[in-house]
């Protein structure tokens, strides 16, 4: 497909293609207009002379029958001579009557008129006839008026079909223009409209790369179709792609290769800590005893912290190993076994209700996926407070939530608690600053549910109280999800099951 050199040529090419057809429109209407009025002008003239024949017809016809009577009663031959010239101008008349725009009627009494005009003319030529044939004379003269009269007449017709004819044309072109303008508006929305998706469908595919880069995305190539300019672009942004992924991939390994190198003196001294706190080596004060356990107690999270980073790196973009058929609620009743001593040391209840379902996945990974969310909710519920895990089936995807009375996720954090090494604002403001923690477990969550072709994200950010939802399809071999990090709406559960308390 051909696209311009350049965004400005494309928009460019929208605003003129899209200007043509009500250009076009405007051109018509202003092409029947000068039509119209030419027309109006045609039509003036024409029915100017059409009466000016009409009532020259009359007036010399009168003239003439008067010349013959006056010639014939006063015997005057000089009289004859003036007949002549009106007969002249009589035969002029007919001529510039022909010329107008007339019907076949019309056209049958002008001649009609003319073959009068002769025969009279044929009588006088010699002069004044005999008495005899004088009464025949003047009636001639009052047929050829009367012929007159009659053509003078129907020449009053070619006014009035004028004035049709202008009303027909006006009528027409007010029921043209509607049509045309209908149709020019058309185009030029369609034209719009095509323009608008070939601009958009680029800019769109370049937003939806830089998100996924946002979201460390890095395994699918960047390919934009479209201007030169915006093609440029994305190459540009699948080079930064291929750039983030070189540096994730050294951030990996140095990551590994560091905890790896932590752990072994970091072991000699957790060692050598929990042997002068068994007092092994001999008796110790009590300020001695403080700095030990000081220093055991540093070194038990530094020493987890280490595991913590080595089991991310294990665990990240880790595909599914054992598809088989899980049953949800089996794996969520041993994640709140595990979690029941911290629960009842601090007083905090869970519920675990809603549906039985069962799903085909890894049951590791969905077992570490429930344990960091359950972990996460019991780390920020206050003591005394309860854990809710609620299971649902909706179009055909399992649906859990996860929902403590902690503190909740700010709007602005809704996205990145799931990001390596990231806290929060709540890890320090609340439970009074007491929450510790490496900033991985939701990070974990994220990997083990996107190899699931699932979703995770916060339900009703900037509310009290975390809410977490993981969607995951029934069937991970059929593919009924598309993976992602996502924010959606809350939506409370359809169905409720029993309750537990720890």
């Amino acid at each position: 497909m051909y696209f311009p050199r350049s965004l400005t040529n494309v928009i460019l090419a929208c605003f003129v293609l899209s200007a043509v057809p009500l250009v076009v429109a405007l051109a018509e209407l202003a092409f029947g207009l000068d039509s119209l009025a030419k027309r109006s002008q045609l039509s003036v003239r024409e029915a100017e002379a059409a009466s000016a024949a009409s009532r020259e017809l009359r007036e010399v016809t009168g003239k003439m029958e008067r010349a013959v009577r006056q010639s014939i009663v006063l015997e005057d031959a000089s009289l004859i001579d003036g007949y002549r010239k009106l007969d002249g101008q009589l035969e002029q008349a007919l001529i510039r009557s022909q010329s107008l725009p007339l019907a076949d009627e019309e056209r049958a009494a002008l001649k009609q008129l003319g073959a009068q005009r002769t025969v009279l003319a044929a009588a006088l030529r010699n002069g004044i006839p005999e008495v005899a044939e004088r009464p025949k004379l003047v009636e001639s003269a009052a047929d050829l008026a009367d012929g007159a009269a009659q053509a003078a007449a129907m020449l009053g017709r070619v006014t009035e079909r004028e004035v049709v004819t202008l009303r027909e044309m006006a009528a027409r072109t007010r029921e043209n223009w509607p049509w045309f303008l209908g149709v020019a508006a058309a185009t030029a929305l369609l034209l719009a409209i095509g323009f608008s998706i070939l601009i958009s469908r680029p800019l769109r595919n370049i937003d939806r790369s830089i998100r996924k880069l946002g979201r460390g995305e890095f395994n699918e190539d960047i390919a934009i179709k479209g201007p030169r300019d915006l093609r440029s672009l994305g190459e540009r942004l699948d080079w930064l792609r291929r750039r983030l992924l070189e540096l994730e991939t050294h951030q990996t390994r140095f990551l590994r290769h560091v905890s790896h190198e932590l752990k072994t003196p970091l072991t000699a001294v957790r060692e050598g800590s929990e042997l002068l706190n068994d007092r092994i080596v001999g008796e110790m004060s009590m300020q001695q005893t403080d700095v030990v356990r000081i220093i055991r107690d540093n070194t038990v999270s530094l020493q987890r912290l280490i595991e913590d980073l080595l089991s991310y790196q294990q665990h990240k973009s880790a595909s599914p190993q054992h598809i088989e058929a899980v049953e949800m609620k089996a794996v969520i009743e041993r994640v709140v076994r595990e979690h029941r001593l911290e629960m009842l040391s601090r007083a905090i209840t869970v519920q675990v209700r809603g549906d039985a379902i069962t799903l085909m996945g890894d049951r590791e990974q969905l077992r570490v996926v429930l344990d960091n969310l359950v972990s996460n909710a019991i780390k920020y519920t206050p003591r005394g407070g309860s854990v809710r895990i609620i299971s649902t089936i909706d179009e055909r995807m399992a649906q859990i939530d996860v929902e403590d009375d902690g503190p909740g996720i700010a709007l602005d954090e809704q996205e990145r608690v799931f990001e390596t090494f990231y806290r929060g604002d709540a890890s320090a403001a609340g439970n009074n600053g007491k929450v510790k923690g490496s900033g991985l477990g939701l990070a974990i969550v994220r990997e083990y549910v996107l190899a699931h072709q699932g979703h995770v994200f916060v339900v009703e950010p900037g509310k009290p109280g975390g809410r977490f939802r993981v969607r995951l399809p029934l069937d991970l071999t059929k593919g009924d999800a598309t993976p992602g990090l996502m924010t959606a709406p809350s939506a409370a559960p359809s169905s409720m099951g029993d309750s537990i308390a720890a």
